[in-house]
């Protein structure tokens, strides 16, 4: 009684956090890539999947919260409730043909809850990253023939969320079917600056784009898992996302800033055109997410050993364009594997920690200067039971790399260290005594 009574005190911690954690600190990145179209789509899962090289479209367990395919919802004990919130940080290194930069920054990733429904039926909702801009460029230009001397500065903040709420249903004990209702809402800023360091009585010509985004996105998921004793078994899923289109609230302003006390004037050379700046680049009025096919394949033993792999499809040729990108048919491929020694072994902690790695290799979205970008990693991680409070802390590490110093570009090597708290509570089960 007493370990029910500090294990629901636990959650109650868990749901303050949640409540007071601001959400606006998901949107923390550096990446020029991030300049184009919706900026960097999230990588899927949570620590568990992220480990595993963010698989999870097979995977149907009850013990985590997985978001990725709705059918998984069905997984969940009957008897339970979770909760789930993590963080990650972020170290990245930048480099060119000439020059390199590096950056670090943590964000608050999730915050999720699930719950069985009956026997066949679970339900879950929660808050997840869906997509993220920030950079900070400078561009030099210098007239050596006018004298002229001028700085373009690229700078954009914000992201989207997404507000998740799904459930699904177990059929003939194998065969689960989920949906998801996922609400994107977010917002993006972009602002140029066009400064002229060497003629301080110029005017300062400054264009803002702020684009907002409120749109709903169903996913369908399925999953059939077949089970033979404790010596074996093998899974199937995918997720289906329909597509989506809508008009956004797009608010666009130029600002020109005049020094009062020195006379006002731009060289005739030189010529400032912010409609011209931040149309042709980045600026867009309707949003076409296209639709999204995902298909996986798990097996492996029970409780002991799981073995998957994921492929995802999502074409976003046409969707967006500007003067020196295009989106186009992004695909990727996941791998992973996870190993418990023994959950029921009575001595020795190291036999009840899951060990997962896994990798992943995924051709994005993004077409810049003619060139796909690609995006592959590595990644390991552990889960670490905390059986007195029925909880599990899960650590996730990825090694990848994005982009090419070729074509006039950026490479971009990266580290994410990913962190979450899975809190597995009873809520249902009968008390003999109070």
């Amino acid at each position: 009684m007493h370990k029910e009574r500090d294990s629901s005190f636990l959650v109650s911690l868990v749901v303050a956090f949640i409540i007071s954690t601001p959400l606006n600190g998901q949107f923390n990145t550096y990446s020029p890539y991030t300049r184009f179209a919706l900026g960097d789509l999230t990588k899927p899962g949570v620590a568990q999947n992220m480990a595993m090289g963010g698989t999870g479209l097979a995977i149907h367990e009850g013990n985590r919260i997985n978001y990725v395919n709705p059918a998984a919802f069905s997984a969940l004990d009957s008897t339970s409730v979770y909760f789930d919130f993590g963080a990650n940080t972020y170290s990245n290194r930048y480099e060119t043909t000439d020059y390199s930069n590096t950056w670090w920054n943590m964000n608050l990733h999730h915050v999720a809850f699930a719950s069985s429904m009956g026997k066949y039926m679970g339900f879950s909702a929660g808050i997840i990253p869906y997509s993220s801009i920030g950079y900070n460029i400078k561009q030099e230009y210098n007239d050596y023939t006018h004298g002229m001397a001028m700085d373009t500065y690229f700078q954009g903040e914000g992201g989207t969320l997404d507000f998740y709420v799904g459930t699904s249903i177990k059929l003939w004990e194998r065969l689960s079917l989920g949906v998801t209702m996922n609400y994107l809402m977010g917002k993006l800023t972009r602002t140029r600056t066009v400064d002229f360091p060497m003629n301080s009585t110029y005017s300062d010509v400054n264009s803002t784009e702020e684009v907002k985004l409120r749109k709903p996105v169903f996913t369908l998921g399925l999953q059939y898992k077949e089970v033979f004793g404790d010596k074996f078994f093998f899974s199937v899923g995918g997720i289906y996302d329909f597509k989506a289109s809508t008009e956004l609230s797009n608010e666009y302003s130029v600002n020109n800033q005049f020094y009062l006390d020195d006379a006002v004037w731009i060289n005739d050379s030189v010529k400032i055109d912010p409609n011209y700046i931040m149309g042709e680049d980045t600026m867009f009025n309707t949003l076409n997410i296209p639709q999204k096919f995902g298909v996986g394949i798990a097996f492996g033993i029970p409780n002991k050993l799981t073995i998957t792999a994921d492929y995802y499809k999502q074409d976003w040729t046409g969707t967006q364009s500007g003067e020196n990108y295009a989106t186009t048919n992004a695909t990727s491929m996941h791998f992973g594997a996870e190993y418990l020694p023994d959950a029921k072994a009575i001595r020795g902690y190291h036999k009840y920690i899951s060990y997962r790695l896994g990798g992943y290799y995924s051709n994005s979205y993004l077409m810049v200067n003619d060139y796909q970008l690609k995006d592959y990693g590595i990644t390991f991680g552990v889960g670490l039971p905390v059986k007195t409070l029925k909880t599990s802390i899960n650590v996730a590490f990825t090694l990848g790399t994005r982009g090419t110093t070729e074509h006039n570009l950026v490479k971009e090597n990266y580290g994410i260290l990913t962190f979450n708290v899975t809190l597995h509570d009873m809520w249902f089960r009968k008390r003999r005594f109070d």
